[in-house]
């Protein structure tokens, strides 16, 4: 019997050493099985957890591919550990075309980007609304909402991106609105403070949509929401792909659609 105790407590002790040392961050990702799209909710390098109806016995393998920083699809084999109503707990067996390092280089820059970014997928700053924002009947006018819009997408990126000034005139590239919308829901009057949240989504070779929600930071109404896609250009107008240092923060507040 101590035999046997010593070798559940060891194998107990085995458990808990794999965890500390294969720890799993809180990450959005989209994921395409056979059956369709799903949403991994959590991963580390060995694993993780995905959303989906699908349903995986124990013990059964499928197809992964997931689509990381808006550009890049990781294929790989993995193994469905446990099985519930919500989704299947996994883990991994095998990367297709030698993608490895590159999954566990992008698991590390989730956890690099908790420790600079903090807990939270939303970016959210603060606009303090003056006498000039405003119009004869004394609230925010309507199309200055847009220009807001700029506002925050410059305090993301100057709040996200080391050394952007530096990016911005080495590269001599430009960012450049592709469309944008907001939608007014209720009023901002001279002195009140918007509290603005930003999340993005539908980040591909060379553009990003950025979500924009306005909420009046004293009472919590919502005031409007929107959004805004921009492309990246070089001097001569020239479309190019987003650079890898707007990358990780776009990726990091990215908003996947459940």
């Amino acid at each position: 019997m101590g035999f046997d105790m010593d070798r559940k407590k060891t194998g107990k002790e085995a458990k808990m050493l794999m965890r500390a040392r294969d720890p799993r961050v809180n990450k959005q990702i989209l994921a395409v099985l056979d059956q369709g799209e799903a949403i991994v909710e959590n991963i580390s390098t060995s694993g993780g957890f995905l959303k989906t109806e699908a349903r995986f016995p124990r013990g059964e393998s499928f197809n992964l591919n997931l689509k990381v920083m808006g550009r890049k699809t990781i294929r790989m084999v993995c193994e469905s550990q446990r099985c519930n109503d919500s989704g299947v707990g996994f883990k991994i067996l095998q990367f297709k075309n030698s993608k490895e390092d590159l999954f566990n280089q992008y698991v590390e820059q989730q956890f690099e980007s908790l420790k600079q970014f903090g807990d939270s997928r939303v970016f959210t700053t603060e606009i303090m609304i003056t006498l000039k924002d405003t119009n004869v009947f004394g609230n925010v006018y309507f199309s200055n909402f847009i220009e807001f819009q700029g506002v925050i997408r410059e305090k993301f990126l100057l709040a996200t991106v080391p050394d952007l000034h530096d990016l911005l005139t080495r590269t001599s590239i430009r960012l450049v609105t592709v469309d944008t919308y907001n939608k007014f829901i209720s009023n901002a009057f001279f002195g009140d403070v918007i509290q603005v949240e930003l999340t993005t989504s539908a980040i591909k070779a060379a553009s990003c949509k950025l979500n924009i929600v306005f909420k009046n930071k004293n009472t919590g109404e919502l005031i409007g929401k929107g959004y805004q896609t921009f492309c990246v250009v070089k001097a001569n107008g020239k479309v190019i792909r987003l650079p890898d240092e707007l990358l990780g923060p776009l990726d990091f507040y990215q908003e996947v659609a459940s």
